[in-house]
């Protein structure tokens, strides 16, 4: 799984960097669809389709979906400030959108949801004023994001409830961890 995920960020086309800013607009369709196919060999496991509703099933979809949001943050958060481009007219990205609200809840995560695919919006901003504006508008939900109240115990408390594991407290008190997600 992890090696997929390496694989995947490194592809050219999946990050787009702001010029003049320290901004990394990443689209997430490729991890969405990783996400779905871990949830689907998970749910094929259990010998029962994947219902997002189920209880059971709601444990490991953001198991996977979180874990592998972080690990892809993470691998993304190198120089650049990464930026999550979520494009809500793909199918697939609309059904795990209400998975992505409650993630955005619980993370400092910078998200931009959009209507058009990731190379459209790539191509909408070939002029220099709509990128400047792109990166206030950042700039501007980044602000926004810092000022807000951000408390790890309510996420130590979201884990637990949904027995995600691998965010324990060790892993909110390695302050890498912590400067990644912030």
């Amino acid at each position: 799984m992890q090696m997929e995920l390496e694989s995947l960020t490194k592809h050219k086309n999946l990050s787009y960097r702001v010029p003049d800013s320290f901004f990394n607009i990443v689209n997430f369709t490729p991890v969405i669809i990783l996400i779905n196919d871990l949830c689907i060999k998970k749910a094929s496991d259990l010998k029962c389709d994947l219902n997002f509703k189920n209880s059971t099933h709601k444990k490991y979809i953001y198991h996977y979906f979180i874990l592998n949001m972080c690990e892809a943050l993470r691998l993304f958060n190198n120089k650049y400030k990464p930026v999550i481009y979520y494009d809500v007219s793909n199918k697939l990205n609309d059904k795990f959108l209400p998975v992505l609200l409650v993630f955005l809840k619980n993370f400092p995560v910078l998200v931009m949801q959009d209507n058009v695919t990731f190379n459209s919006f790539k191509n909408s901003l070939r002029c220099p004023g709509e990128k400047e504006e792109l990166a206030v508008y950042l700039m501007r939900e980044l602000f926004k994001l810092q000022s807000r109240k951000f408390y790890f115990s309510k996420l130590q408390y979201f884990c637990k409830k949904y027995e995600l594991t691998f965010l324990d407290k060790t892993y909110f008190n390695d302050m890498r961890n912590k400067l990644s997600l912030l």
